[in-house]
């Protein structure tokens, strides 16, 4: 029995599809056999979200792979499932590994197989657990397109139920329902006779309620307001990719970093937890290290790695903040033709074109070799909800002057990150040197440093008045908050970095500039979600040497171009903090994400970006980001300024299966294949007058009730006892150990 659950994406009809581009390398390679999941994301989607990352979960403990192996751990990176794809690509690789136990059966080849699951992690330091029943009793055919199975879950927090629902799939019907406070409280009910041909009804939160039917070549949907007719043709839809894998080029092996993120398991106050270590940071499931005082190492909690054939003990240790090292790599301008770079200044009578752009503004700028300048393409508003570029019509010339005697620091996602144009003393030119910056983590207590601070610096009076302040607060001594220079020491903050982090020396004794409890940050602080940064740190005294032409006598500045400078950050998150493992008296090494050159194909496809160079940045197997974005409505697919309501951010294009790029260091030949992907399909307009006029929408009774709770006793789909599993974990991520 095929046992692999369907992916119900959007349209209520699209489900996992299995398959990879066939390379000339073993037919057992991994990139031949890994699996390839495509699902369709519609409006529909947002109403069974929940049901979609339950589902996905669930896949990722590939259950249908251990049938009657025994109860087994698996560990399921959550970001990955995130419906709206917050984590694994918005995190920069952060991980978010849930564990679970699970147990699958089969009595025999006439019985169902069952599935039971129990999934435990921690958000914000609440428990959430989920506990599921699965019983799949036929595959996918033709007589019953998605298979026979149904699947109930309850989600509790802390204890409490927050979500519960099942979905249930007969021969010809599929079923769902959910509910609860943390749900979105939807219903849907699909009949289908086969996967070309079928209609339904989904209700969801706030009474929002679509009905839908499709034929073999079109897809009909209606709220009530928009009645749109969607192509269902594959080869007309928007693809986007959220996750590559990245094999050997030759042998079709799996490539990693050289030291990549392992599992792990720790023992602390009697009890054991499983988590996950990485450049990024180390997490265990049910186990708040924010709860625990910074210590090197944390005593009485020992942790046991948990790879295959590997039995490494080692020690964590723990600071509130972490210090990171940013080294220059440099390019040319021409090497960012046509490249977005957000640029926050004042352009004040430095454009043509446009008599709107003046002004300061975080600009979006765009640099033309062609004709050897730049202009202004949009601007970016950021907040805790994130950053939405909106376009600016038409696009205005930057003066080929503008900073001739000024650098251009910016910001271009497409290029790794932060960049830095120096000035030349006249217009730049496509040669002209730009700098980028590479990263690597500086583990407390590795070095013993003085670092000096000009702009948005913290001392230790500043962050006790920020914890004893309200949400207009800010957490930067020294009025340092937004400063390009200063007069000599006036309004500059030294620091030392030791063994107990970056340290404010300045009074009777050194007071670590850490704010890591949630408690610390005032209600509505606009610093409460992502922590405190400070701006540029710097090994150097600040100088007048380093300051342009024409400031006033004395006035120091940052160096304008700088090969190597800090920045500490913290915060409740423990992907701000410094955690490192350490065995026999050794850092335990993880490697930093490398930047890999890449040319953008070119076509229509490929929009804007079409034959241009970006960088990719490389986190390890399975993590690959740098595609540039977009918006678009989901309403109708079509794409949108990002400053829409409601509009969703997604690559702008997709890596096609097979293309080959070079990892720098240790130099080697990578060829991608998409593991995740998305497809939007093809609006054709309004139903009335497009090929779904003839197509009838019957609209259906969702269920209202019918929900198990598998946690119950008393319940018929009762899990039973959690068995003790202590060995390592057998799943991660889909993937079989």
């Amino acid at each position: 029995m095929n046992s692999k659950l369907l992916l119900i994406g959007g349209l209520a009809v699209a489900s996992l599809v299995g398959g990879a581009a066939q390379a000339q390398m073993p037919a057992n390679s991994a990139y031949n056999t890994d699996v390839h999941n495509e699902y369709v994301q519609d409006d529909t989607s947002d109403g069974i979200g929940n049901l979609n990352m339950v589902l996905c979960v669930i896949g990722a403990m590939s259950p249908g792979d251990m049938v009657n192996a025994g109860p087994y751990t698996a560990l399921v990176d959550m970001n990955k499932c995130d419906t709206n794809h917050g984590g694994g690509s918005s995190t920069n690789g952060a991980t978010n590994y849930a564990t679970a136990i699970v147990n699958v059966t089969r009595a025999s080849n006439a019985d169902p197989m069952i599935g039971r699951i129990w999934l435990s992690m921690t958000e914000q330091g609440n428990s959430t657990d989920v506990l599921a029943y699965l019983s799949v009793t036929q595959s996918p055919s033709a007589t019953s397109p998605y298979g026979v199975f149904r699947l109930d879950y309850i989600g509790k927090k802390n204890g409490v139920a927050g979500f519960n629902g099942f979905i249930d799939s007969q021969p010809t019907a599929i079923s769902n329902f959910e509910t609860g406070s943390n749900s979105s409280n939807t219903a849907m009910a699909l009949t289908a006779t086969s996967t070309n041909s079928g209609s339904g009804t989904i209700t969801s939160q706030g009474g929002t309620s679509f009905d839908f039917a499709y034929d073999a070549s079109y897809f009909r949907r209606s709220d009530g307001t928009n009645d749109l007719c969607f192509d269902r043709a594959k080869a007309n839809a928007s693809r986007s990719v959220w996750q590559y894998g990245t094999y050997d080029a030759n042998d079709g092996s799996r490539i990693d970093m050289a030291h990549p993120g392992f599992p792990i398991s720790a023992t602390y106050a009697g009890a054991s937890y499983y988590g996950f270590a990485n450049y990024w940071g180390i997490n265990f499931q049910g186990l708040d290290l924010n709860t625990l005082a910074d210590a090197q190492p944390i005593p009485g909690l020992s942790v046991t790695d948990q790879r295959p054939n590997n039995t490494g003990t080692y020690t964590l240790s723990k600071v509130g903040g972490k210090l990171t090292r940013w080294t220059q790599q440099s390019t040319t301008l021409d090497s960012l033709n046509g490249i977005p770079i957000s640029f926050n200044g004042d352009l004040t009578g430095m454009t043509s074109g446009n008599s709107a752009v003046t002004g300061f503004q975080n600009w979006i700028l765009q640099w033309n070799s062609a004709n050897q300048g730049f202009t202004v393409v949009g601007t970016q508003q950021c907040s805790n909800n994130g950053c939405l570029v909106a376009a600016v019509t038409p696009n205005a010339t930057v003066d080929p002057n503008a900073f001739s005697n000024a650098p251009l620091a910016g910001w271009a996602d497409s290029y790794g990150g932060s960049i830095n144009i120096p000035p030349t003393g006249t217009a730049h030119a496509a040669t002209d040197a730009v700098y980028s910056y590479s990263q690597s983590i500086v583990v407390p207590g590795s070095t013993s440093l003085t670092l000096y601070c000009l702009s948005q610096c913290p001392t230790a009076s500043s962050l006790a008045a920020f914890t004893a302040g309200n949400s207009q607060t800010s957490p930067y001594g020294n009025s340092t908050d937004h400063q390009w220079f200063s007069a000599p020491g006036a309004n500059t903050v030294s620091y030392s970095f030791d063994s107990g982090g970056l340290e404010d020396a300045s009074g009777p004794s050194a007071v670590a500039m850490v704010l890591s409890q949630a408690s610390q940050y005032p209600s509505g602080s606009m610093y409460a979600q992502n922590g405190i940064n400070t701006g540029r740190l710097f090994a150097a005294a600040f100088s007048s040497g380093n300051c342009p032409a024409g400031m006033p006598m004395g006035t120091v500045c940052e160096p304008a171009n700088p090969s190597v400078y800090y920045t500490w950050q913290t915060g409740p998150q423990q992907w701000v903090q410094s955690m490192w493992l350490t065995s026999g008296g050794t850092v335990v090494p993880f490697d930093a994400p490398q930047n890999i050159a890449f040319t953008v194909p070119t076509g229509a496809a490929y929009g804007s970006f079409a034959g241009l160079p970006i960088l990719l940045q490389f986190n390890g197997f399975g993590n690959l980001y740098g595609v540039p974005g977009y918006c678009v409505n989901p309403v109708n697919n079509v794409t949108v300024d990002c400053s829409t309501p409601n509009s969703r951010y997604v690559p702008m294009f997709s890596i096609p299966d097979g293309t080959i790029i070079t990892r720098p260091s240790p130099a080697a030949p990578i060829i991608l294949k998409a593991l995740s992907a998305e497809l939007r399909l093809k609006n054709l307009g309004a139903s009335g007058s497009s090929p779904c006029a003839t197509m009838t929408l019957n609209s259906a009774t969702p269920p209202t009730g019918g929900t198990h709770d598998p946690s119950s006793s008393t319940d018929s789909e009762y899990l039973g006892v959690m068995p003790v599993v202590t060995g390592a974990p057998k799943v991660i991520d889909g993937v079989v150990q």
